[in-house]
This record gives structure tokens, C-alpha cells and sequence, in this order.
């Protein structure tokens, strides 16, 4: 093996994790959803792959979009943030298994939002999903599958993360005396 292949295998083990993916910013956040109390944040423009490595670092993963409701929040809550238009990543994609879609977060929600002829079978390259921005006309607020990159005919591609939180310790507290007592109250 001759020295520079050696040099730059020794260079790739060599270097951490986080000089192989850029890092994003957080633009905004957080930002509470009403309807679902989780927690969002929108990132910096940024590859899919970079984002949800962000996305874990503040604690969650890109965005799991359960219902209509949620999609259409998202949506208006981030993809006009600051003026500019912006295709906002979530975390539906199919890099482990072609055309097997899972959400990044280990969820199983199975709503989707397909615009037109998506997701793109003819392309193993397109992996990860976003949402088309507010002014994408009839494309408005629906998903495609896309490759892991950081802008889409021009428009930039950014997370937007969810935090879903944590049950309260005393909530737990208080579900388990409550069984107890049940359970006890049942046996006498």
C-alpha cells in the first residue's frame, strides 16, 4: 500500500466523528407545539445526515409527523422563518432499507404526505424526506424523498427537530401508588 492511501486511512480514524458531518446551528427554538406539548427547534441549512446528528444532540431526533395537524404546524411554524423560504427536513427515511420508510426517532407513526409520484422509487440515492416549502404552489406542505443534501433547485434544506418529553418522575411516582392502591383495593 503506498503512503498517501495510508496517510488518509490514518487521517479517517483518526478524526472525530464531527469533522466527517457539518454541524448545524439552531436558527429557532424552542418552540412548543400546543396541540402535542414536544418541543421543536429549526436548524441551520444543513444535510439530512448532519441535521439528525444535531438533532441528538439537543436531545431528539428530526421531527415524527403523526397527523395532518402536526405536518400543517411544522410547516407554517418553520419553512418561512426569517423571510426565505426553507424545505425543512423531518425524520422519515429509507437509508437502512430501500423503500422501506422508518422515522429516525423509532416511532411508528404512519402518516404520510406524498406529493404527487413519491417517494421516488427509481432512485436508491434518495433516501431522506422533507417537506416542500409555503411556496412550492400544489407541492406546498407535501414530502419527498431526496438525497442527503443541503439544498433542493435552490431553496435550502433544514431539520427541524422534536423533543417529545420525558414522563415527570412524580408522574410515575403517583401511576405506580395509584396501581398499587388498585391492586390492593382488588385483592380485599
Amino acid at each position: 500500500m503506498n503512503t498517501p492511501i495510508k496517510t488518509l486511512i490514518a487521517l479517517f480514524f483518526t478524526l472525530p466523528l464531527g469533522a466527517l458531518v457539518s454541524e448545524a446551528a439552531t436558527l429557532t427554538g424552542p418552540i412548543v407545539n400546543p396541540s402535542n406539548a414536544h418541543t421543536y427547534y429549526l436548524l441551520s441549512q444543513n444535510t439530512w445526515t448532519g441535521s439528525e446528528a444535531e438533532a441528538l444532540t439537543l436531545g431528539g431526533h428530526l421531527a415524527t409527523i403523526n397527523d395532518a395537524a402536526e405536518n400543517l404546524w411544522v410547516l407554517n411554524t418553520f419553512s418561512l422563518f426569517g423571510g426565505t423560504a426553507k424545505t425543512l427536513w423531518i425524520g422519515l427515511n429509507d437509508s437502512a432499507n430501500e423503500g422501506t420508510f422508518v422515522w429516525s426517532s423509532g416511532e411508528s407513526a404512519p402518516y404520510r404526505n406524498w406529493s404527487g409520484s413519491e417517494p421516488s422509487a427509481g432512485s436508491s440515492a434518495e433516501d431522506y424526506v422533507h417537506i416542500y416549502d409555503l411556496q412550492r404552489g400544489t407541492f406546498t406542505g407535501k414530502w419527498n424523498d431526496f438525497a442527503n443534501g443541503t439544498s433542493e433547485f435552490g431553496v435550502p434544506l433544514h431539520g427541524v427537530v422534536e423533543i417529545v418529553p420525558e414522563p415527570s418522575s412524580a408522574f410515575l411516582l403517583i401511576s405506580g401508588v395509584a396501581f398499587c392502591l388498585r391492586r390492593r383495593t382488588l385483592r380485599t
